[in-house]
């Protein structure tokens, strides 16, 4: 052996431990064979927390540059400075932090020319961790550079799966939050179960078929009174979207229905899941997702982050329902008030919401809008609370002076409700002021035309037209149905939108329908 090959002086008295994990990989870059060989039975048995040591080996700086394109698992390169050139090895350790962008591996630099490259000076400018001379290193000091230089690894390796740890945790978060950002959107229960389903499907179930229940009842468990109605539903349970979950799929998924509901929280089976949320005011509601379910625990938390959110959203759409059913039924009172006062019935309130509702999604108009409409629609004739009787009852036609006095009720209408802040009381206002303003101009109070009348005025104006002809009225009798219709053609350009008249006569059977449905006491069949 020669005298630089000395630091293989074995000077080790411990022996190896019992090798449990996965190697740790060390490249030795070298461009002298004999390096190579006593570098492998200096190191030879030696383990680091119970892993091996694996050695590769490269024999020139390009070798290397090559060799670690490939492979991303080496832990810890010994890099010789002089191979192929003087600086071959400085260039190498530049070439894997700068070209390569691997900054977790460790280097060693080693040279049997320790002159040719000051020490400090490398290891501040190359990103070197550690740089020994050849003839300085016996087999223990070759040991004591190695495992602390592993330990260094092991610990950057460890901060890094964290931050990816952290990271993945991050951007959780995040598709948690957009997802429930669109959950917050739904203005509806049956929305709201479609947007629950679709979420977890892009969060983590994928292309999964998924059922979304209510079950009303269900304190403990099942009972067989229990209804599990789908409000929503994907893949090959599209069909069962408004109906009753079937005994078969029931059976199925009773003993871990049953568990969600017992235990208050979601449950994941073997081959499905069930999430659970129950709001205080509200049924059980679960989603059922079909096929295998293997989650790790931080997604399991995004999935109970999830469902807590889901709740909310819930609940408030209960509060919000709330709210609306009790507008509902002032407007209502309130309309047939004025019904009342003006001897027509109750009924003329709802035939208007009702058509008004039909054409408005025969229009185009979406269900929430529509649904605006139609709570609104019975407002349209709040202002004849402030007719005098003698014009708002007179059972025959009435005078010019007479029409001036009745027309006011429009504006009256809109002077009370303008101010109104609820969006629903917003639209009424609107109503009031515009159900009775024509397509060509000739209406009143302001004259409108065209589409400077809002749709729902427009909307509005034809059923009022058709309603106030199709029944009878203090006075007038109640027009037959064909020259209603005729009348109303006749309207079509001139006092009536024509694409309003061309919606209303596509749902023709439906309009008809709901004025048999709510026609007044004592009207002919």
């Amino acid at each position: 052996m020669s005298q630089d090959e000395d630091w293989l002086i074995d000077d080790s008295h411990e022996a190896a431990e019992e090798n449990t994990g996965p190697a740790w990989h060390v490249l030795i870059v070298d461009d002298e064979p004999d390096i190579h060989r006593v570098t492998q039975l200096a190191l030879s048995g030696i383990d680091f927390l119970g892993r091996p040591l694996k050695l590769h080996s490269c024999y020139s700086g390009k070798e290397a540059l090559e060799f670690l394109a490939h492979t991303t698992d080496i832990a810890l390169i010994l890099l010789d400075v002089v191979m192929e050139s003087e600086d071959a090895g400085l260039k190498t350790a530049r070439a894997i932090r700068e070209q390569l962008g691997n900054r977790q591996v460790r280097i060693i630099l080693r040279t049997g020319q320790p002159g040719v490259a000051p020490e400090r000076q490398v290891i501040e400018s190359y990103d070197i961790n550690d740089y020994k001379a050849k003839t300085e290193l016996t087999r223990d000091k070759l040991y004591t550079a190695v495992l602390g230089t592993l330990r260094s690894y092991n610990d950057i390796m460890l901060i890094d799966q964290q931050r990816q740890m952290l990271d993945a945790n991050r951007r959780g978060l995040l598709k948690v939050i957009e997802a429930s950002s669109v959950i917050f959107q739904q203005s509806s229960i049956e929305q709201l179960a479609q947007g629950v389903l679709e979420q977890l499907q892009s969060l983590l179930f994928f292309e999964q078929d998924a059922l979304y229940v209510v079950v009303n009842g269900g304190v403990a468990a099942l009972t067989d009174d229990d209804a599990v109605r789908v409000l929503y539903a994907t893949g090959g349970y599209s069909e069962l979207r408004g109906k009753t979950l079937p005994e078969a799929d029931l059976v199925r998924f009773r003993p871990t229905i049953d568990e969600a509901i017992q235990t208050e929280r979601s449950i994941y089976a073997d081959d499905h899941f069930v999430g659970f949320f129950k709001t205080p005011h509200g049924p059980v509601n679960l989603f059922i997702i079909e096929g295998p379910v293997s989650l790790s625990h931080g997604d399991r938390d995004l999935i109970e982050l999830f469902c807590s959110n889901v709740s909310i959203a819930y609940e408030n759409l209960l509060m919000a329902r709330e709210v609306e059913e009790t507008q509902r039924t002032i407007i209502y009172q309130l309309s047939e008030v004025v019904e009342y006062r003006s001897q027509d019935t109750g009924q003329h309130i709802r035939r208007m919401a009702e058509y008004s509702y039909l054409i408005a999604r025969a229009m185009g108009l979406d269900e929430e809008e529509a649904n605006v409409i139609r709570t609104a629609a019975p407002l349209h004739d709040i202002g004849k609370v402030g007719i005098p009787d003698a014009v708002l009852l007179k059972p025959g036609p009435l005078n010019a002076d007479e029409r001036v006095i009745m027309n006011r009720h429009a504006e009256i209408g809109y002077t009370m409700l303008k101010g109104a802040k609820p969006r629903i009381l917003r639209m009424a206002a609107t109503i009031a002021q515009q159900h009775h303003e024509k397509w060509d101009g000739s209406g009143y109070p302001q004259g409108l035309s065209g589409e400077d009348i809002h749709i729902a005025g427009r909307i509005t104006a034809l059923a009022d037209v058709y309603d106030a002809l199709a029944n009878k009225r203090c006075y007038k009798e109640a027009w037959p149905t064909e020259e209603v219709l005729e009348e109303i053609r006749r309207m079509r350009g001139s006092h009536l939108d024509p694409k309003v008249v061309d919606a209303f006569f596509g749902i023709l059977h439906e309009v008809e329908a709901v004025r048999l449905l709510y026609r007044d006491a004592g009207a002919a069949h």
